[in-house]
């Protein structure tokens, strides 16, 4: 039970190191106690649990809590939030739904995945310790035998299944859900970074990658996925802070297990997927946003400042677009947008080298169509670089994407 003391452990240690026979040493450790000062810690700076202070704790790393279940009376943030919700739709459904099993590789508090949920789910969750392949290939296994796997962890850790996800998931068209956690640009340090996940997923055939803006997106994304239509493998890249933020501004019953009890499918869940189409969230011209998961807000909100007269620009009435996937391009509406529109304009967290809006380029450099090919198309996102706990607001000022940077060259464009 003293695996954080050093002492102890050297002490235990060398009591067993001399003996004649096999023997285990249990070593209880908890999670997430570093070696800054002390004293930070004892502060509470960081937001660690104070109530239970450990030998030779230091601070606490960011995403490493020592108990990621315990909020101190703060807010969810967003992993946990949504990672609840998630696990509560499930949960309506397994009394009726063997088959329908949540799999997480380790860390699952991290992703809300409850103690109280875990010990309610009995059979239908399954922790496969620190093995994000294994756990991919056994999602495959359940799948091929009839069931609805749903494999939830970070998108850092989904790296690690790059060959599951192709032979075993993907090769095979086998109907796992793969919830992607913790992805977009972040302060994370450098081996937690959640910014390349959507250059690995949507770039293997036969996986759907799906972008939710909003709670209840992500809810009947779960639900198509999970349900009976006849697909592959979904992956759905869980909301982030900026969706989190946004629903917290607005005045709703904020509560994920209540969002989640009170919510009816809006769509098909036995049909084709529901969300290959882009869809319009303002109608407008010249200019259109096209905003990816966690970039709707900003996308709305370059709309919005685009929208404003001043005294060098006149207000311009944009098209704004919620794309809702990215493994695959509405040609429909990108060729539609090409009438009356002359610059598109895309927004995504994640790396943009081999990533979404490069796609959108692409698409108009390659299109017949006559409008189409002369679309001037602008891309925001990452650069393809390593981080290491560099400030988010740090990051998008470097990236570009903040509403002024944007609306600065949307204007700068059209004036040439």
């Amino acid at each position: 039970e003293q695996g954080n003391d050093v002492d102890t452990l050297v002490e235990v240690l060398n009591e067993v190191k001399g003996i004649d026979h096999p023997i285990v040493v249990h070593i209880h450790t908890t999670k997430g106690l570093g070696f800054d000062d002390s004293e930070e810690f004892d502060k509470g700076s960081d937001g660690c649990n104070q109530t239970n202070p450990q030998p030779h704790a230091g601070k606490c790393e960011a995403n490493h809590w020592q108990d990621p279940e315990v909020s101190l009376g703060k807010p969810l943030d967003a992993r946990k939030y949504y990672g609840e919700m998630a696990m509560a739709s499930l949960e309506r459904r397994f009394s009726n739904e063997p088959g329908l099993v949540v799999i997480s590789p380790a860390t699952p508090g991290s992703n809300g995945i409850t103690r109280d949920f875990r010990e309610r789910a009995g059979a239908h969750y399954v922790d496969t310790g620190i093995t994000e392949e294994h756990a991919a290939a056994f999602a495959a296994g359940i799948a091929k035998a009839g069931g609805r796997p749903v494999l939830a962890t970070s998108a850092t850790f989904f790296q690690r299944t790059f060959d599951q996800l192709q032979q075993e998931l993907a090769l095979n068209h086998v109907p796992a859900t793969l919830l992607i956690f913790g992805a977009g640009i972040s302060g994370a340090d450098n081996t937690h970074s959640g910014t390349f996940d959507m250059t690995m997923f949507a770039n293997v055939p036969d996986v759907t990658c799906l972008a939710p803006a909003s709670g209840e997106q992500m809810l009947d994304m779960l639900a198509w996925a999970t349900g009976p239509s006849d697909h592959g493998v979904v992956a759905i890249r869980m909301p982030g802070e900026q969706i989190l933020s946004l629903e917290r501004a607005a005045d709703m019953a904020f509560d994920p297990l209540q969002r989640a009890e009170e919510h009816d499918p809006a769509v098909n869940i036995a049909g084709e997927c529901p969300f290959s189409r882009y869809q319009i969230v303002q109608p407008g011209k010249d200019v259109a946003i096209l905003g990816l998961g966690n970039t709707m807000p900003l996308a709305a909100e370059v709309t919005s400042a685009l929208a404003e007269d001043d005294e060098t620009h006149a207000a311009i009435t944009a098209t704004l677009v919620d794309a809702l996937q990215y493994s695959t391009m509405d040609a429909e509406l990108l060729t539609m947008l090409a009438d009356g529109h002359r610059l598109v304009v895309t927004l995504e967290d994640g790396q943009l080298e081999g990533g979404w809006g490069e796609k959108v380029t692409a698409f108009y450099a390659n299109s017949n169509n006559a409008k189409a090919s002369h679309v001037r198309v602008l891309n925001f996102g990452a650069s393809k670089e390593f981080t290491d706990r560099v400030p988010l607001d740090e990051l998008n000022e470097r990236y570009g994407l903040t509403a002024a940077t944007i609306v600065s060259r949307i204007h700068g464009i059209l004036n040439e």
